[in-house]
């Protein structure tokens, strides 16, 4: 059996908490976009207009560029963005963003959008790729960058709370994290942009935000300000992610999901744990989206890390409402009503890959926050268990 770290509390340092510095929410947020541009001084000017296809063809940027249009600023729109952008894609939108050189950025759309959005305004005045900002140079931003404000279409990555952007370069996930600079000015959260989600985006990119809510209370980097964050975004997504996901026109659900994946994105700035690092590595060989690995990896990294995190597991349990012992059991329920399939091997996964997925597990994505240290042992097994649908609540080494 592997050592497992101390119990911790998340109260013993001091720890920054970033966020955007206003926040709209509620129906008709992103038509009020002006005023909000307004109040963080930006005058009218050139500005630029991050959106994808399907944003486009849905009309979904419409509020946000009337607004905009008729207090004077002059809208240029970047929608050369596929489902997880990568260096190039992202380079591509900078290079645009650098030739207009705009007074603003606006970006509409999901976590892919959002991110080359808060790329793009931060690379105006800074020189070099994005590639050179990510894990694999670690330079930092010097300037800071054009404003941004971001308008999610989803409910799941929080990108519009968050000091974080992922692109791709080749097969591996390329993280631009922990840069200030990557913050909003102001997110825009309109229900009523996410009501056309289909209920198979809607699992996956709730099932994102509760990731990301769960991860943060576990991680050792936890605050009393992510506690808080991770607590009220739990309680709401259990709520609501199955209403929206069953019946998406619930205005109610939409909403919470909504609010639920922003309070995710805030419970960013505790660091995610194993979770994560499990989901990328399965994500780069089945090429599936970030949200779906994401539910997939949830209750096991739950159960890797039980023992060092029973307090926090507690306090899990007590947001989502559930009975501390059927916790685990109860969030892989979650997400299997939704559509998340049992086990790897149904998705067509060899079984032969998971020593690599073990080895890459430890040496691209460690997680030094995560409660249990990560051993290759402890993840083979882990591994192991979710190839074959073995319940998580019920795994042993």
């Amino acid at each position: 059996m592997a050592v497992v770290s101390a119990a911790f509390t998340p109260y013993e340092i001091a720890r920054p908490f970033r966020t955007p510095s206003r926040i709209w929410f509620g129906v008709g947020a992103s038509g009020r976009i002006a005023e909000c541009v307004g109040e963080i001084g930006v005058p009218p000017g050139p500005a630029l207009l991050v959106t994808d296809p399907v944003v486009e063809r849905l009309g979904l940027a419409r509020p946000v560029a009337q607004s905009l249009t008729a207090a004077g600023f002059a809208l240029h729109r970047y929608s050369d963005i596929p489902g997880e952008p990568s260096v190039e894609v992202a380079d591509s939108a900078v290079a645009a963003a650098r030739a207009l050189s705009p007074a603003l950025v606006v970006g509409v759309g999901g976590g892919s959008v959002m991110d080359v959005a808060k790329l793009s305004a931060a690379l105006v005045r800074n020189p070099g790729s994005v590639f050179e900002y990510t894990q694999f140079v670690k330079r930092r931003f010097d300037a800071p960058g054009v404003p941004t404000v971001l308008v999610p279409t989803t409910a799941g990555t929080g990108a519009e709370a968050s000091q974080n952007a992922v692109v791709t370069k080749g097969s591996l996930k390329a993280f631009a994290n922990n840069h200030p600079q990557l913050l909003a000015a102001a997110a825009l959260l309109d229900p009523q942009l996410t009501y056309s989600l289909p209920a198979k985006v809607t699992a996956e990119t709730g099932l994102d935000a509760l990731s990301h809510c769960i991860e943060g209370m576990l991680s050792t980097n936890a605050s009393a300000l992510t506690d808080a964050t991770s607590a009220q975004g739990i309680g709401l997504i259990v709520r609501a992610l199955p209403r929206a996901y069953r019946e998406g026109g619930d205005a109610s659900a939409r909403a919470d999901m909504l609010l639920g994946a922003y309070l995710g994105g805030l419970s960013l700035n505790a660091g995610m744990v194993v979770g994560h690092s499990i989901a990328y590595t399965i994500a780069n060989r089945l090429h599936c989206p970030h949200g779906f690995s994401c539910a997939l990896a949830l209750p096991y990294a739950m159960t890797y890390s039980r023992r060092p995190a029973a307090a926090r597991l507690a306090l899990v349990a007590r947001a989502a409402g559930f009975a501390e012992s059927d916790t685990i059991a109860r969030v892989q329920g979650l997400c299997q009503d939704v559509g998340i399939p049992e086990s790897l091997r149904a998705l067509g996964l060899e079984r032969e890959r998971l020593p690599e997925m073990v080895d890459e597990c430890l040496a691209q994505y460690p997680r030094p926050n995560n409660p249990r240290p990560l051993d290759a042992q402890g993840l083979r097994s882990l591994y192991t268990a979710m190839w074959e649908g073995r319940p998580a609540h019920l795994w042993q080494e």
